[in-house]
């Protein structure tokens, strides 16, 4: 009840925002990390979480919430897909790139947090609410496991 009258998130949405914010502190050291022999397996470690985050995301939640008799939650899902798209295939032209020291990269580091930024505010300010006006508490725990087991599942087959 006091989670709810704060707005805090629960069940898969809490799930979500532990997500955001760990991809969010591995961009951060990215942009704050100079060496192409350092970036490489911190970028790859993130971009594997993040896949596995939006796939499992898109598959567990999306996907329900763009069956739903509301327009703005269908409409949120849909948008959000497409984000989860330009991020993926933001991520996918990154990994190709041979100096990930370079200044073309670092742009492109740059861009891609701007894009996870944009997804993530839209997510929590907009998405959230349509999910608890959808289903229930007890709904967005099974989500959640859902999710979870979804998500180490494909982190797993990318190890």
């Amino acid at each position: 009840m006091l989670k709810e009258w704060l707005g805090m998130a629960e069940g898969i949405l809490q799930d979500l925002h532990q997500d955001h914010e760990q991809v969010s502190d591995m961009l951060e050291q990215l942009m704050k990390t100079e060496s192409g022999a350092e970036r490489t397996p911190l970028f790859k470690e993130m971009m594997t979480m993040l896949l596995a985050h939006a796939h499992a995301e898109q598959n567990v939640l999306y996907k329900k919430m763009e069956k739903s008799d509301d327009e703005k939650t269908r409409s949120f899902a849909f948008e959000g897909a497409n984000e989860h798209q330009i991020v993926e295939q933001q991520l996918q032209q990154m990994m190709r790139a041979r100096n990930k020291a370079s200044e073309p990269w670092t742009a492109q580091l740059n861009v891609l947090r701007e894009l996870v930024s944009h997804h993530v505010k839209e997510e929590e300010s907009t998405g959230f609410p349509c999910a608890r006006n959808e289903f229930d508490r007890e709904q967005l725990e099974k989500l959640g496991e859902q999710f979870r087991r979804q998500k180490e599942k494909l982190m797993a087959e990318a190890a």
